[in-house]
């Protein structure tokens, strides 16, 4: 199988700031446009990831407050440990 050349591993700092700019001009979604837009030589899966996951600005870091321990608990003691498929509840 022919590599088609995209890039893979660690991400550089280069690489975020072209995705930022791409996002802030363009917004997101159309990921299959974005590594061209921007670009980089990545896949539109990993661009859409590594926005996701790692540099949405949204993207809370850090600790839990502790009402969202006592929401987690509550919903633990009340649920047990199934998966919830209605995000109802947590409204």
């Amino acid at each position: 199988m022919e590599s088609l050349g995209v890039r893979k591993g660690a991400w550089i700092q280069e690489e975020d700031v072209l995705l930022r700019k791409c996002i802030d001009k363009y917004g997101e979604g159309k990921w299959h446009l974005v590594p061209l837009r921007a670009g980089l030589n990545r896949c539109r899966k990993s661009c859409r990831l590594r926005w996701l996951n790692y540099l949405k600005p949204d993207i809370k870091r850090g600790e839990f407050a502790f009402d969202e321990v006592d929401l987690m608990i509550r919903l633990h003691n009340l649920l047990g440990n199934r998966q919830v498929y209605d995000n109802s509840i947590l409204a």
